[in-house]
């Protein structure tokens, strides 16, 4: 019997004790294992597969129709509507940079040695580095732009061989094969597997996968350059890739530092010693899948949102581009008409009437009154609230994501400058409150994942230059050798909580005036790119203006020299 056999009889009568299996557990599928077969992979692929398409069609129709609204094609009444005011566009797109522009704050702490506050000091800089250097708020911004439109955000982290350094990059969700009954709890999924679609050349899977080179070259009838879809599918204890119904390869979890064992061996004097084995040093306690995941109104049924900010403005959007066509219509009818009668005029004389009077001319009546025979239709005004409602709806748009004081549109109605702060630091709230906390839980998870990293590849040197204290560049240098104490990986809090740029300068200049800050706090918060030379500057000029100038210095001198 093979090890799927044995699971699957799990699911017999015999093995049914008092109540039914969907009243106990979920569906009866293997644990993944490095012995099972190809065929045993393969099956239990397909069982993975077919779970994952019962559910798919349910959130693959709100994929589309968030995706089709951000782009603008929007319907009324079941047809395609072409006057959109497409303010889900415009408020994603400014909520977006309000929730994304903070960067996030490493925090690492050790155990307060001198040597693991130094390693803890030096890792923060590392992760620091690699977050400039992967973009790393570009990536979470399109992740984010993913959740808001994909009900979930994912990001990978990984190893690049050709930069010989720590990856990540946002994927899209379409992209993955999720169980439906997981969910996300602080940024990591709860389900057994997660199967990623892939694609690439030929030539570069056959490198990969030598022992498929066959498989594949049949695949693509001896055309190399032809790209491939394959899935890799991923556990926390291990990873295998299928091409159809054919196993590529499989391996065990690679991001981990694994027991290592030394042999029996023999000293100087003959003595025998025994076989040690030593355990792997890593950051996490247990081994992971290398994704992270952005959910955020999650009742916790299945791993995608149960709704969102797009879902949530579909109906407001509708209603915006129905007023709007409206008063499009009424705009067209205002101009008028004429009415003529048949007692009077020909269909030809007719045109030629309405013509006259857009050209200011004369109509000629042959006979009778003017007014039995033509009559000027004139449109009338759409009602006061029409126009109103529109207002409200657009606003109700902006207020749901949080963006209403960020649009000019929306401080229109203020006429202090008071007032429009106030209404932006009320987005600023209903951000940094909802979506920003998250962001942050999300960053601490893959921050967490780059020093996994480095536990498990920095084998040797990996160099740095990052910005010291008062933003002075600083060169350091980090191997996984000097992972010797326990570190703890955060985000700082309120790190990411938006924030306006113009009233920390503001704030800062008020400070300033009444000497209440120091001028290299001053400089940095006004974002010199060296505070402390800025500051020792404005103390020269204050005190020896000349100074700053070692010419003119040396020229007064010299002036000096000659006057004596």
């Amino acid at each position: 019997m093979s090890i799927l056999d044995g699971f699957k009889s799990l699911s017999e009568d015999l093995n049914k004790v008092g109540t039914t299996e969907e009243d106990t557990i979920g569906t009866l599928l293997p644990e993944l294992t490095l012995e099972m077969s190809d065929d045993e992979l393969i099956t239990l692929k397909n069982d993975w597969t077919k779970e994952w398409e019962a559910h798919k069609p349910i959130i693959e129709r709100i994929q589309t129709e968030n995706e089709q609204y951000w782009l603008g094609n929007q319907a009324v009444s079941g047809e395609k509507n072409t006057t959109v005011d497409n303010l889900i566009f415009e408020s994603l797109e400014t909520f977006l940079p309000i929730a994304t522009r903070p960067k996030a704050d490493p925090l690492v702490e050790s155990d307060n040695t001198e040597e693991g506050n130094a390693l803890a000091d030096k890792v923060r800089k590392m992760i620091a580095f690699n977050a400039d250097r992967l973009q790393y708020n570009l990536q979470m911004k399109q992740v984010a732009r993913y959740w808001a439109l994909y009900m979930l955000g994912v990001m990978k982290v990984g190893w690049s061989m050709k930069e010989n350094d720590i990856t990540c990059r946002a994927i899209r969700p379409q992209k993955l094969i999720l169980d439906p009954s997981a969910t996300i709890e602080n940024g990591e999924y709860t389900g057994y597997y997660i199967g990623e679609m892939l694609d690439d050349s030929a030539s570069n899977l056959i490198l990969r996968f030598p022992n498929s080179k066959q498989l594949i070259e049949e695949k693509v009838k001896g055309k190399l350059g032809t790209k491939i879809n394959y899935i890799m599918w991923t556990t926390d204890e291990y990873v295998f890739w299928t091409l159809d119904n054919e196993v590529l390869g499989k391996n065990k979890n690679p991001h981990w530092n694994y027991e290592t064992e030394v042999p029996e061996s023999m000293d100087e004097l003959g003595s025998v010693i025994p076989a040690t084995k030593t355990e792997g040093n890593n950051h996490f306690k247990y081994k992971k899948k290398p994704y992270v995941f952005l959910s955020i109104f999650n009742l916790g049924k299945h791993p995608h949102d149960d709704t969102n900010l797009v879902q949530q403005n579909i109906g407001l959007q509708d209603l915006v581009n129905k007023r709007l066509s409206q008063i499009d219509k009424n705009a067209d009818n205002a101009n008028g008409g004429l009415a003529v009668s048949g007692d009077s005029f020909t269909e030809q004389q007719a045109a030629a009437a309405a013509k006259a009077k857009r050209n200011g001319g004369v109509i000629w009546v042959p006979t009778g009154p003017v007014a039995n025979a033509v009559v000027e239709l004139n449109g009338s005004p759409l009602p006061t609230f029409v126009y109103e409602s529109l207002i409200d709806y657009r606003n109700e748009v902006r207020n749901i994501f949080g963006t209403r004081g960020s649009t000019p549109q929306g401080t229109i109605g203020e006429e202090t400058v008071g007032g429009k702060n106030i209404i932006k630091g009320q987005d600023t709230d209903r951000i940094g409150g909802g979506i920003s906390t998250y962001l942050e839980q999300f960053s601490d998870q893959v921050f967490n994942w780059f020093v996994q990293l480095m536990y498990v590849y920095y084998d040797e040197p990996h160099s740095a230059s990052v910005l010291g204290q008062e933003r002075a560049k600083e060169f350091i240098t980090l191997v996984n050798s000097e992972f010797t104490s326990d570190l703890s990986i955060g985000v700082k809090e309120g790190s990411m909580i938006p924030h306006d740029p113009a009233s920390q300068r503001g704030e800062a200049l008020e400070l300033w005036a009444q000497n209440g800050i120091d001028p290299i706090t001053f400089f940095d918060r006004l974002e010199f790119p060296n505070p402390r030379e800025a500051a020792k500057n404005l103390y020269l000029w204050m005190s020896d203006p000349v100074a700053l100038f070692p010419d003119l210095q040396a020229q007064q001198m010299q002036q000096q020299a000659i006057d004596q």
